[in-house]
């Protein structure tokens, strides 16, 4: 016990003599620590920001039948489809989302024909609850359905005039149902033209119970994500094609990727430096103590106890320079994300393990040439001022 006492006041007295020197590599190694913090915080937020503004945007693929029908039309004008209907089995496409194993929202789709009066409407059945997430920008006039009710396209509602709270009888080849008009949607698009019902409902009406025209999927982005979930489900669904709704999510991901790759490739160059300074310093450091070092081995201090003097000075100066980079770092990062990314601050604990080891990876090994010097030295050279 009093050996490692002495020890620690030996390190303590050998750090505060050269005051100058170890509040030099104190600097260094906090720098490094906080640039690679700082770049970790703020990558990790981007892709954050990343994946909620893509989520603004909707489902990011869709999953269709291999033989899919084509509607021919334009805004509320339907001509009628090309091509015989095609189905995608619910059961089937549910396994293989819990088989592929991704974290997505997904939404379940059966577009068809209804009839209104003397009428065809295009009609598609949907889950509620799944659209309400998937698709934010839509426009509600009403409130969302409940059991028994619809919604109904802006372009429709005025054609047709109907009105919230009115209910419409809407006939199928397979049944006729009343609903109630519970609401109204605007979205500037396809979707103004449609009359949207539960899931269930359309698929008595059309007589295809089980089955679905449609999966929009919204899977989240970063690395290769989306073209791998892509793949993955066009694999997995016999008779079903994936692909993507736009280019938005894809061109966010590459974005992403080169932002990332970018700031890494300064972290390294910046880490590199560092260590560079570090062992340049401890070098001269050594050769400045060369005659205390011989000493010491010429007073019986082992080679042993002599590597332990010098690798506990790099190993505190690690630890100190690392809590402090990412104590710097979180700060440098808090200004980043407010003014160019006008975000609030975020301090991340799971960052701090990382700052210390940066700075204890730069300390040991920006000294291991020199504790090889500390070993190799001879004392009787030393004393000499050889």
């Amino acid at each position: 016990m009093a050996m490692w006492r002495w020890r620690l006041h030996l390190l303590a007295r050998s750090l505060s003599y050269r005051r100058g020197r170890t509040l030099l590599l104190l600097a260094i190694l906090a720098m490094a620590s906080s640039l690679a913090t700082s770049l970790g915080i703020v990558s990790s937020c981007m892709e954050r920001r990343v994946a909620e503004e893509v989520r603004r945007f909707g489902a990011n693929l869709v999953i269709t039948p291999e033989n899919s029908r084509v509607t021919v039309g334009s805004g509320g004008l339907n001509f009628g489809l090309i091509g015989e209907p095609a189905y995608l089995e619910r059961r089937l496409v549910e396994d293989a989302l819990q088989r592929s194993g991704l974290a997505v929202d997904s939404s379940m789709h059966l577009a068809g024909t209804l009839r209104l009066g003397g009428s065809d409407l295009p009609a598609e059945g949907v889950e509620f609850a799944a659209v309400r997430g998937l698709f934010p920008w839509w426009q509600i006039r009403g409130a969302w359905p409940g059991e028994g009710e619809v919604l109904v396209g802006s372009t429709v509602a005025a054609r047709e005039r109907i009105a919230i709270g009115s209910s419409i009888s809407l006939a199928g080849v397979a049944g006729t149902e009343q609903v109630k008009v519970a609401g109204i949607v605007t979205t500037g698009g396809e979707e103004d033209g449609i009359v949207y019902l539960p899931l269930g409902t359309m698929q008595r009406l059309i007589g295809e119970p089980g089955r679905v025209t449609m999966v929009r999927l919204l899977v989240g982005v970063g690395g290769d994500r989306l073209n791998g979930a892509r793949q993955s489900l066009t694999r997995l669904i016999p008779g079903g094609v994936t692909r993507e709704v736009r280019q938005v999510a894809r061109s966010s991901e590459s974005l992403l990727a080169k932002v990332k790759l970018l700031m890494a490739m300064v972290t390294v160059v910046v880490l590199i430096s560092a260590g560079s300074s570090v062992a340049g310093t401890m070098g001269s450091t050594v050769l400045e103590r060369g005659r205390e070092i011989g000493l010491m081995k010429a007073m019986g201090g082992s080679r042993r106890g002599v590597m332990l003097l010098f690798g506990g000075e790099a190993l505190l100066l690690g630890l100190a320079g690392g809590g402090a980079g990412y104590l710097l770092g979180s700060g440098i990062a808090a200004f980043v994300m407010h003014r160019v990314f006008a975000a609030p601050p975020e301090l991340l604990p799971a960052f701090l393990p990382i700052s210390i080891g940066v700075g204890l990876l730069l300390s040991m090994a920006g000294s291991a040439g020199p504790l090889v010097s500390v070993l190799r030295l001879d004392p009787i050279v030393s004393l000499r001022g050889e």
